[in-house]
């Protein structure tokens, strides 16, 4: 066979191939938990979204909400999912397994993303989505910029060795795993909420917080407006005395509550209100 026939093969096979990759590529995107729903606006072409879960539309919960706000809003049920006729759908733990089942049952393409409990976890949840979504290329890309902005911060409350603790609504704190102790020792401080046996949320009472005598207190900030009895722990009295001596900050839970690239902007944001109160105590 002459060399123009092995190319008129080459290139019909090449242009079968992207015209399959093109039909495989997904048109029509339902996302339906708060974490998974800003991955994939960070990494979908935003026409091909149709429905995010109603949290990520607030503003308390979800660095994205002005994104999410263009699109249907789900509550995770698989008779609505199903109404949206996705051709594929984004779930993560805190949706029901059994709506996982439903959907798939139906010919539905699910794609099941792990919580992130690390920063490194956060980079995989990265390139699994866009390796689902075909954009492997834009999730390097946003792994890249993640980096980028997370290396402005590196180590840079190192210096003042401060034993840390962060103290959110319902009194819970950050042990080990967790996305805020990456945070903290990311940034160079020690978080003693980190104990062995201790993972994830860790409850503490106002008590525990007074014996664990933390130099730098980090107050997790959510509906602070509101009156609600989850923050009444973070109105107590003893936590306001404690502002006396020495740094007590807070950062928009929104931040730091998933998995996503803007755990390097509540990295600059303690950054940046640690390092002035650092200098009045």
């Amino acid at each position: 066979m002459k060399a123009a026939g092995w190319y008129g093969i080459l290139f019909g096979l090449l242009a079968a191939l992207s015209a399959a990759s093109a039909e495989a590529a997904p048109r029509r995107i339902v996302s339906m938990g708060l974490c998974t729903d800003q991955l994939v606006m960070l990494l979908a072409d935003p026409d091909t979204i149709v429905s995010v879960h109603w949290v990520t539309q607030d503003i308390e919960d979800s660095a994205m909400w002005k994104q999410a706000a263009r699109y249907v809003p789900n509550h995770g049920l698989a008779e609505e999912v199903l109404r949206l006729r996705p051709d594929m759908v984004f779930a993560d733990g805190s949706n029901s397994p059994l709506a996982v089942v439903m959907l798939r049952r139906q010919g539905i393409k699910v794609f099941t993303v792990p919580v992130a409990d690390t920063l490194g976890g956060v980079r995989a949840n990265i390139r699994e989505i866009a390796a689902a979504l075909g954009e492997r290329q834009r999730g390097e890309a946003l792994v890249a910029s993640f980096d980028a902005a997370l290396a402005q911060t590196r180590g840079s409350l190192a210096d003042l060795h401060y034993r840390s603790l962060v103290y959110g609504a319902n009194g819970f704190s950050a042990g080990i795993p967790s996305l805020f102790n990456d945070v903290l020792t990311h940034l160079g401080l020690v978080n003693i909420a980190a104990k062995p046996g201790l993972s994830g949320w860790v409850s503490m009472t106002v008590e525990d917080v007074l014996r664990a005598e933390p130099q730098l207190l980090i107050l997790g900030e959510y509906r602070m407006g509101s009156p609600s009895m989850a923050n009444l722990v973070l109105e107590h009295p003893a936590l306001d005395t404690m502002r006396r001596d020495r740094p007590v900050v807070s950062v928009p839970t929104a931040l730091w509550n998933c998995g996503t690239p803007y755990l390097a902007q509540a990295a600059l944001t303690l950054h940046d209100q640690v390092r002035p109160l650092a200098r009045r105590h």
